[in-house]
């Protein structure tokens, strides 16, 4: 029972550390928004751009497949990273005018 408790805990040990990876990742992702924002308000380009978005979305979602992932559950996920990357850029240009 003791080594299946600390097989547990390994285990955990290892999911902390890949959660903090996708925390750091995002948060890496995301300190981009601010030279996408002013780029994008340079070329007066819109925020969203769908083109791009559906782009994204499909290579994403055949690198889930490819790993054995719910498509809904990553087009959800990316959906969310999508849409505060918009909310991050917006606020930026607001702030900007």
């Amino acid at each position: 029972m003791e080594d299946k408790i600390k097989k547990l805990d390994e285990i955990r040990k290892h999911i902390d550390r890949l959660d903090t990876v996708l925390i750091t990742t995002l948060a890496e992702r995301f300190s981009l928004m601010p030279e996408i924002a002013r780029l994008k308000k340079e070329s007066n380009l819109p925020i969203f751009q769908e083109k791009r978005e559906q782009e994204i979305m499909k290579n994403l979602l055949a690198i889930a497949e490819k790993n054995g992932l719910e498509k809904s559950f990553v087009e959800e996920v990316f959906l969310s990273v999508f849409n505060e990357a918009k909310r991050i850029q917006h606020n930026i240009i607001k702030k900007s005018k």
